[in-house]
């Protein structure tokens, strides 16, 4: 994992990563030992990471959520964003339930892992997967579906830029909700932190109190009631998204000056290389087959958007960040924002960030809904 992290720095490989990221070959990689049976199919260790180190992740990522930041972002980037949301939960089912009758039967479980992951991230992803327990061999092939759609729904959106102005005056779009963003993104001030350097001790009490977290949680969780959606593991996700939200708003959020999210997304790393270990490389022949499924998916997600924008004379710029926020991420959101309105890239990394709070709540209950539609 540290040789492929590594590699990501040397601008002969950039490229490379451009298209297919780090998250990727920190899942592909072990994948592809592990068929090779270099690396081995169970161990503890993977279930120690699955769990406890899942659950740490999570939290870490959390507590850096700037939830005024967002709220204030006003109503017509959260309406576009909850659309967008709303579209990836409707076509999820939808799509399912046409292509369901050719795939394996556990498939809705990967749609709601996916599902979480385009809402939300890859965090979110993984937390529905090991609530769910979905099997690795349904698992697989969705790392796949969701790295290239992603990026050929980035560079679909980017290829739209120059009909920003047409939409906008097709629809009589009213821009000055632009300049309204612009103001309110003005008056938060700086969104980053300055982090102190990274030490190997912050990032041991750091982890180690989001194990301790997910322990709590796995407590709670074991107490509350079980259904084919909601495991004890599942039940604990959930509860430590809660906890994670609600620290943010407190003087906890100040962990992320000792790097908080940095060391949740070592732990996400981590995650993905355990899960990776656990799959099988004949596991992706099922991916082209999916791959079709979610191209149906995104269009019906690409249909309610553009429909709400026609009536709700929405400026292109909010229906295509919404978009991408909720297929891409905190990564790809700021650059597809960027490339339409320039003063307004950060406005994606928020709606971006906006999705990891609900990802996980999303996944569950669309995973839910496509066992109904095919059960």
């Amino acid at each position: 994992m540290v040789g492929i992290l590594q590699l990501e720095k040397i601008s002969s490989f950039q490229k490379l990563y451009h298209y297919l990221p780090s998250a990727f070959w920190c899942y592909f990689v072990p994948m592809l030992l592990a068929t090779f049976g270099i690396l081995p199919d169970h161990s503890k260790v993977y279930d120690f990471l699955t769990t406890y180190v899942l659950s740490a992740c999570l939290f870490l990522l959390l507590l850096d959520i700037n939830l005024p930041a967002i709220i204030r972002l006003g109503p017509t980037a959260l309406t576009a964003m909850i659309v967008g949301a709303l579209g990836i939960a409707v076509g999820a089912v939808g799509a399912y339930a046409i292509f369901a009758r050719w795939l394996p039967p556990e498939t809705w479980k990967g749609v709601g892992a996916l599902s979480a992951s385009w809402i939300g991230g890859s965090a979110n992803m993984l937390a529905v997967k090991e609530g769910l327990h979905a099997p690795d061999a349904v698992f697989a092939p969705m790392v796949i579906v969701d790295t290239v759609i992603t990026y050929s729904w980035m560079g679909l959106l980017v290829a739209l830029s120059p009909w920003q102005d047409a939409w906008d005056r097709w629809v009589k779009a009213d821009r000055a909700t632009l300049d309204d963003v612009v103001q309110r993104l003005e008056g938060m001030g700086r969104l980053g932190k300055t982090e102190n350097p990274a030490s190997p001790f912050h990032g041991l009490w750091l982890i180690g109190l989001g194990i301790l977290a997910g322990v709590l949680c796995l407590r709670l969780g074991a107490l509350l009631p079980q259904t084919a959606s909601l495991s004890t593991t599942g039940w604990a996700f959930l509860l430590i998204t809660v906890l994670g939200i609600l620290l943010s708003l407190t003087p906890a959020a100040k962990l992320e000056l000792f790097g908080a999210s940095r060391w949740g997304y070592l732990c996400l790393y981590l995650l993905l290389a355990a899960m990776g270990s656990k799959a099988r490389l004949q596991d992706i022949f099922q991916a082209p087959l999916l791959i079709v499924m979610a191209y149906v998916w995104v269009l019906i997600h690409a249909a309610m958007l553009a429909i709400y924008g026609y009536f709700a004379r929405v400026p292109m710029f909010f229906l295509v960040t919404s978009s991408q926020a909720n297929i891409g991420g905190t990564a790809s959101t700021p650059i597809v924002a960027g490339v339409y309105q320039t003063r307004l890239a950060s406005l994606g990394l928020l709606l971006a960030i906006a999705g990891n709070v609900i990802g996980t709540y999303a996944g569950i209950l669309i995973a839910q809904a496509c066992h109904w539609v095919h059960p």
